[in-house]
């Protein structure tokens, strides 16, 4: 079943937007692709709302989301994770969990 790990930067966060998408999210893409990550999003909340960004990365599975995330023992996760410094002044929130519905008629490009 698909699992759902969201990356939650707080608001006050000193974010580099350009950075984000030009730069780190292709390198996750890259890095994570092969490893079981299937998509990526990413929003950017308003003034105002308790969280600046918002990314939601779509795996294959729990444990291949575990293993490819698991700063202790995989490189990739330490190269993604060791890359945030350079757009965010804050660590984020990781939350995770199955996916449980889904549904799209429109193609939100």
């Amino acid at each position: 079943m698909t699992y759902i790990l969201s990356v939650i930067y707080p608001a006050g966060t000193n974010f580099k937007k350009e950075y984000y998408l030009e730069s780190h999210m292709p390198l996750v893409q890259k890095l994570w692709a092969p490893q079981g990550l299937t998509a990526w999003r990413v929003a950017k909340y308003a003034d105002g709302q308790p969280y600046a960004v918002q990314a939601w990365l779509e795996w294959e599975s729990k444990e291949k989301a575990d293993l490819a995330t698991n700063k202790d023992e995989s490189a990739t996760a330490k190269t993604i994770f060791g890359d945030v410094p350079n757009f965010s002044d804050q660590t984020p929130v990781l939350a995770g969990g199955e996916l449980a519905g889904f549904t799209s008629w429109l193609n939100a490009g």
